[in-house]
């Protein structure tokens, strides 16, 4: 093979090599992760135990440090600094295995979770009760709301969408010191007039079902996350996801 066969090879593999050190590399932007239970169950919504906590691991030894949701928003909009590798835990409904299962686990991995809790369920079998709560919270953990009913926001009037949005958050404020004022739309869904709703109703941060990574000067009442379903390949498939947001965020989508 003469010299210049051996230049144009050689060019070619650093070409690769160089692509596949932009594609592996971290996105411009916060990824925020959202998780529903903690435990054995019949669906997608379950995270088993063991999976969650090498999750965490593994975000841990990547260089990743967990943060809350009102972190994110204080860094994006200028007013903290945020860590190198910022990553927010977040889980949707309030289930009770977020304490039994997931708060220990948090907890013994020394990270941080936000959970938003839907109040009306609150001490109902199967969700949070108020005291778990509050124990969640002298752990660490932050609260925020998800409603009050669950309902779909898009499909109910306005004058129901703001008591939903102010209900929730009294509650929270009443029955748990130190709960922050965020928020996460019941199944994803949003619609214009619940960001204009939650500044008004005291909101200072919402999640969507939007998936992507969050930037400086985003709309912090549009926060964009990603959905981790129960694992049918391990670890791998973890890491295939957040490799996947990353890119996502690379390419600027």
């Amino acid at each position: 093979m003469n010299r210049r066969v051996w230049a144009i090879a050689a060019t070619a593999i650093l070409g690769v090599a160089l692509a596949l050190v932009w594609l592996g590399a971290p996105g411009v932007g916060v990824p925020v992760l959202t998780y529903h239970h903690v435990g054995e169950g019949p669906d997608w919504l379950y995270v088993r135990p063991a999976d969650f906590e090498r999750q965490l691991v593994y975000l841990r030894d990547n260089g990743y440090t967990t943060i809350s949701v009102m972190d994110l928003a204080r860094g994006l909009s200028g007013q903290a600094q945020l860590p190198r590798r910022p990553v927010v835990i977040t889980f949707d409904d309030g289930y009770e295995d977020n304490y039994t299962a997931a708060f220990p686990i948090l907890l013994r991995q020394k990270m941080q979770g936000t959970f938003f809790v839907v109040t009306g369920k609150m001490g109902q079998p199967g969700y949070l009760n108020w005291r778990q709560a509050g124990e969640m919270i002298g752990g660490g953990m932050e609260l925020g709301s998800h409603t009050v009913h669950h309902y779909t926001l898009n499909e109910i009037n306005l004058k129901e969408l703001e008591r939903e949005l102010l209900a929730s958050r009294i509650m929270l404020e009443n029955n748990l010191q130190g709960s922050a004022p965020i928020f996460a739309n019941p199944f994803g869904e949003t619609a214009p007039a619940v960001v204009d709703l939650l500044g008004r109703t005291g909101y200072q941060a919402a999640c969507s079902s939007v998936v992507g990574l969050n930037r400086p000067g985003g709309n912090l009442y549009m926060i964009r996350r990603l959905s981790v379903p129960a694992s049918r390949f391990g670890l791998w498939e973890f890491r295939a996801r957040l490799w996947w947001l990353n890119l996502k965020g690379r390419l600027g989508v």
